[in-house]
């Protein structure tokens, strides 16, 4: 295989590529770890409080999934200088103490690794065979509509491993609403997003840099297929009383889980836009459906200030308020009712 490697960055298409692969390659481990109920009993970890006050949980499968992204991508890209970010620390508690998953090519690793979690060895050999089964597939749309496109250096990436985890938790029928997310960004700006759904087995992604807006959201033209808004919670004062304006201007209000799944249904035309009137999402929540909302003509901002985006740092800090849409004329037309106030 040609690696295209530009002189200061290298290959859309290349990098691209890679990450659906990892993508997909998650959504492979978190299908095997989900589908033993007893095992996956084993596997979650209380974390603190998320920014709302609600419990947070990791899996097995949230560490496991961002240590075979960070492997993938640094190995795959050593010379790059790419940053690699998540929400996990790299960590699983076990009893007292905290077990390093830390992910390399040699099998005989990564079995000592989940030996010390888990007492199964069929369980661990199950696991290892998907982490060091690398997906290798090439989509045809990538190579079409990404090669030779370069992309700057000293890129970064936020993944969150396993987004909506309590519906991952709670398993069927919540399955539907959880996302493998994945996004570059460069200074700041989202330039390159992926979605994938691993019970659907669907993929989204997209590109925008520079001239370029590229992505296979199917036919959509930025007009919403439902008018509809959803929220993260329509609990909290703030919510609620913007939720009950958009109501009264005629918008069906709707909260699902997740915030990948919300931004998914804005991006597919399902839903006009995502509000978050609340402080409680974050960056690896938002950069990569950011950069397919981009590609395709829309945009997350910051609810304050319509005209500022979201921006990307290292921060682990909470996003501030936003609202994402897939089109100015429905921000526009939310913004007439939400002002109001």
């Amino acid at each position: 295989r040609i690696q295209i490697l530009f002189e200061n960055g290298m290959d859309t298409a290349l990098l691209l590529q890679t990450l659906a692969n990892l993508s997909l390659q998650a959504a492979n481990l978190a299908r095997v770890i989900r589908s033993d109920d007893d095992l996956f009993e084993l596997l979650i970890a209380s974390k603190d409080q998320r920014i709302n006050g609600e419990p947070d949980f990791k899996t097995l499968a949230d560490v496991l999934i961002q240590s075979v992204f960070r492997h993938g991508v640094c190995s795959k890209f050593p010379d790059q200088n790419i940053k690699v970010r998540g929400e996990e620390d790299g960590t699983f508690p076990l009893g007292n103490k905290k077990i390093s998953v830390a992910i390399d090519n040699d099998p005989t690793n990564t079995r000592r690794v989940l030996g010390q979690i888990l007492a199964r060895d069929v369980v661990v050999e199950k696991l290892c065979e998907q982490i060091h089964n690398h997906v290798d597939i090439i989509d045809n749309q990538i190579q079409a509509k990404c090669s030779n496109i370069p992309l700057p250096p000293n890129l970064e990436i936020w993944i969150d491993p396993i987004d909506a985890t309590k519906s991952y938790i709670s398993g069927e029928p919540n399955l539907d609403c959880v996302t493998v997310l994945v996004g570059v960004h460069y200074h700041g700006t989202p330039i390159i997003g992926i979605m994938t759904y691993p019970f659907l087995r669907t993929q989204i992604w997209g590109v925008c840099f520079d001239q370029h807006r590229i992505s296979n959201v199917p036919n959509f033209n930025g007009i919403p297929k439902a008018s509809s808004v959803v929220f993260s919670s329509v609990s909290d004062p703030e919510s609620e009383e913007m939720s009950a304006l958009l109501s009264r201007a005629g918008y069906e209000v709707e909260a699902p889980s997740g915030a990948g799944n919300k931004l998914g249904l804005v991006i597919q035309g399902l839903a006009t836009a995502y509000c978050c009137p609340l402080e409680s999402t974050y960056q690896w929540d938002t950069c990569g459906p950011h950069a397919i909302l981009k590609a395709i003509g829309g945009d997350i901002v910051q609810l304050k200030n319509p005209f500022v985006s979201l921006s990307y740092s290292s921060s682990m800090k909470p996003n501030q308020r936003f609202i994402a849409f897939a089109s100015r004329s429905s921000l526009n037309a939310i913004l007439q009712v939400i002002t109001k106030r």
